[in-house]
């Protein structure tokens, strides 16, 4: 590689439609730079590069001594290799014979492993969504203060609506009625929590078309101000929606509105 030539590192990020922008200017202010985008149905595939180090010259000069100083351990090696007896060939079996026995096996297994928990997700934006089951954790700093949430999704669940069953400006049932189990938690210092609520998709409909429904105990996921949720307490609800299809259903906590920050949930 000559001195004129760039190293550069990649990544890519799938965000939601509409959300671009946001996700550009976040990234070119690490320092990434815009190199494809692929708009789909439901999210827009970005590509990002950026400039990465190259090694110092005294790194590769390190480098090469260092294969040097190697190449003369190994013919060293090998001219005592010839010249050992039959002695030193048993110290040398005896001495594998110890480093490959049980006693090595606690230290292999010593070795870190990764700590991740699987039901935790941070839900970034235009970061992967997480999956219906997972607990993403939320932290944000605003004027009144610094917001922690711990918001669980469920997967949906179907349910046959009974004739209590209502609907926002009571528009008609569709085929398939369900309801999600939302828990959120209110984890913050302070009284700091704004707006919260939820919002089913499909891949038929959107966002737009698919409606609310409540029936008995499923209602809707809507937090309104500090006075909803005190410091340490969270809220269970069941979020009911009628749709025409579970193909492509996603779940969506939007918090402080659409001027806010909006965590997906998938299957």
């Amino acid at each position: 590689m000559t001195g004129e030539e760039t190293w550069y590192e990649f990544t890519e990020i799938k965000a939601i439609r509409g959300t671009e922008s946001k996700t550009i200017t976040s990234k070119q202010q690490q320092g990434w730079e815009l190199v494809t985008q692929q708009e789909g149905r439901l999210r827009t595939t970005m590509t990002f590069r950026r400039p990465k180090p190259k090694p110092p010259w005294r790194l590769w000069a390190a480098v090469g001594a260092a294969s040097v100083i190697l190449a003369g351990i190994l013919t060293a090696g090998v001219l005592l290799e010839d010249d050992s007896n039959a002695s030193t060939t048993d110290t040398v079996a005896a001495s594998s014979a110890e480093q490959s026995s049980p006693q090595s096996a606690p230290e292999r297994e010593a070795e870190p492993s990764s700590s991740a928990d699987p039901m935790i997700c941070d839900g970034k934006l235009g970061g992967i969504p997480c999956k219906f089951g997972q607990t993403a954790i939320y932290s944000d700093t605003v004027r009144s203060g610094e917001v922690k949430l711990e918001i669980t999704v469920g997967a949906p669940v179907e349910f046959t609506p009974s004739e209590d069953a209502s609907t926002l400006y009571d528009r008609p049932l569709e085929p398939v009625s369900v309801y999600f189990p939302v828990t959120v938690k209110n984890t913050s210092p302070e009284l700091a929590v704004g707006t919260i609520f939820g919002q089913a998709t499909n891949a038929e409909q959107g966002e737009t078309d698919i409606k609310f429904v409540s029936d008995g105990d499923i209602e809707g996921l809507a937090v309104a101000g500090v006075a909803g949720m005190p410091v340490g307490e969270s809220i269970s609800v069941k979020d009911g929606w009628t749709m025409t299809t579970l193909e492509g259903v996603e779940y969506r906590v939007k918090i402080d509105g659409l001027a806010g920050y909006s965590i997906k949930f998938t299957p």
